[in-house]
């Protein structure tokens, strides 16, 4: 498994305990907020990002994603770069 599709099931697994919402039922196309994630959420989420990649990242980043598919771009272009 890369380090990407980790970090993805790691986001993912995350989500799914904030949400109360199985993985499988995810939907990565919708806004955070429509699948139950609010700004504090979102500030832990990053928290967890953070953690995956090992590197600190702006509050802004998390204001620039839409969705969990925008979420996963950011984590790839950074797995990417390191």
């Amino acid at each position: 498994m890369s380090d990407f599709e980790a970090g993805k099931s790691e986001v993912l697994n995350w989500v799914a305990e904030a949400t109360e919402v199985a993985v499988d039922e995810i939907d990565l196309t919708k806004p955070l907020a429509d699948i139950g994630l609010d700004s504090l959420d979102a500030v832990h989420m990053l928290a967890v990002i953070e953690s995956i990649l090992q590197q600190e990242l702006p509050e802004e980043m998390i204001r620039q994603v839409t969705c969990l598919n925008d979420v996963f771009d950011l984590m790839r272009e950074k797995l990417e770069a390191a």
